[in-house]
């Protein structure tokens, strides 16, 4: 079957060992109907299902928060991540030298994500969508324009790139666009302050990537360090372009704002920024586990943040930074390097709370009837009574996904 048909799953009863509706305990030995995209029902098995899924998962279907799938086609992370402005030289290198189109890559993103059971993603876009037409077939998307820009030429370029994004989408309440302000080295005060004005006029949501390197603090609170050189050398820093004292707080008060926000990474968010999160409920910290492992940063404060009541969520970044798009992968590695932490707080990350930092939790994150029929199957290795380490065993892992009732993948066979 083509990834991208047309197979429906409406009409179909699935049943597994274990349903995770995420808003309540599993269900054993459990049932879902799906009924003209949505879920008609979630219980105990009924007599006469379609579909006898085995020894198997069903879970809301997986939300990649933060992708960049112009990037799909290479093999393994880009070197050397330390320094990190050597890690930048590689990408811009390879972004010149790129041997397939971006639009293959980010079909292959896609066709990627959808294998690991993922139904949503949040992309960082730049190059190849236009080419891109995306089907019912295939993840939903939420599009986060990148704009970059330094020089007064390209502020004022990228102001009118967000301006007609604005313009395309206003008024529409089902848009999947956002904006995505780069990072504090490669946006000017400026673009940043009329980018976040944009969004919030024309009710986008942003996304940014904060505090996620040491040398990027630097930066903002002296104006020196590595990025400065790198930034010298790609002919676009400006003496004074950061008050000196600067900090990610400052760029995170100027989101108060806007009507959703990312902030991605978040490695190096000090007390008071996490208290500030915590104030703004808009606001979410996408966590990149994985790539956070490669550029070895500090640990991450992300169990401090969900401790404070800020909305943390997962994403899987791009194969620059990662060996793969399973965002299944990242919940596990966080299961082994944090076995304290409750499996069903990790298995938050990646469906309800992704769900609430896109500000769809009214209708997809969890398992309930009515909701959109957007689900993962897990195939569960081993067959003892906790669903919890069975989810997490070695050898569970995703088989397919349905997204609005329609099948990503073959179904699988039992």
């Amino acid at each position: 079957m083509d990834r991208h048909g047309d197979t429906q799953a409406d009409g179909v009863r699935l049943q597994a060992r274990w349903l995770f509706p995420v808003a309540g305990e599993p269900i054993e030995n459990g049932e879902i109907g799906i009924a003209s995209g949505r879920i008609d029902y979630v219980g105990p098995i009924r007599s006469g299902s379609t579909l006898d899924l085995g020894n198997s998962a069903i879970l809301p279907g997986l939300i990649n928060a933060h992708t960049h799938l112009e990037f799909s086609t290479i093999t393994s992370p880009l070197q050397p991540p330390r320094p990190f402005a050597s890690w930048i030289g590689s990408v811009v290198q390879w972004r010149r030298e790129r041997k397939r189109p971006a639009a293959e890559a980010i079909r292959i993103g896609l066709d990627e994500s959808a294998r690991s059971g993922v139904t949503m993603l949040a992309e960082i876009a730049t190059s190849g969508w236009d080419d891109v037409r995306l089907s019912e077939g295939a993840p939903a998307v939420v599009r986060f324009q990148e704009l970059l820009g330094l020089t007064d030429e390209a502020i004022t370029a990228q102001v009118e790139t967000a301006e007609s994004i604005a313009d395309a989408v206003k008024d529409d309440p089902q848009s999947r666009f956002g904006l995505s302000p780069h990072t504090p080295f490669t946006v000017h005060p400026e673009l940043y302050r009329r980018t976040l004005e944009i969004a919030r006029d024309a009710n986008l949501p942003v996304a940014i990537h904060l505090a996620e390197t040491t040398e990027e603090l630097q930066l903002l609170a002296g104006g020196t360090g590595p990025l400065v050189a790198m930034l010298r050398n790609f002919g676009v820093w400006q003496e004074g372009l950061f008050p000196p004292g600067s900090r990610p707080l400052d760029w995170l008060k100027l989101l108060a704002d806007v009507p959703r926000a990312l902030v991605v990474h978040g490695n190096y968010l000090e007390s008071d920024e996490i208290d500030w999160l915590a104030d703004h409920p808009h606001v979410s910290v996408v966590y990149c586990p994985r790539t956070h492992a490669f550029f070895q940063h500090s640990p991450h404060p992300w169990r401090t943040m969900l401790a404070r009541g800020v909305n943390v969520t997962l994403g899987t970044d791009s194969r620059a930074s990662n060996p793969d798009l399973n965002l299944w992968d990242e919940v596990r590695f966080l299961a082994d390097a944090h076995p304290d932490v409750p499996a069903e707080t990790l298995l938050r990350l990646v469906t309800s709370n992704a769900a609430r930092a896109l500000g769809i939790d009214a209708d997809r994150g969890t398992l309930a009837a009515g909701k959109a029929a957007d689900l993962a199957l897990f195939k569960l290795d081993g067959d003892g009574d906790d669903p919890w380490r069975a989810l997490l065993a070695p050898g569970s892992r995703p088989v397919a996904a349905i997204r609005s009732g329609q099948w990503l993948s073959d179904p699988p066979t039992t």
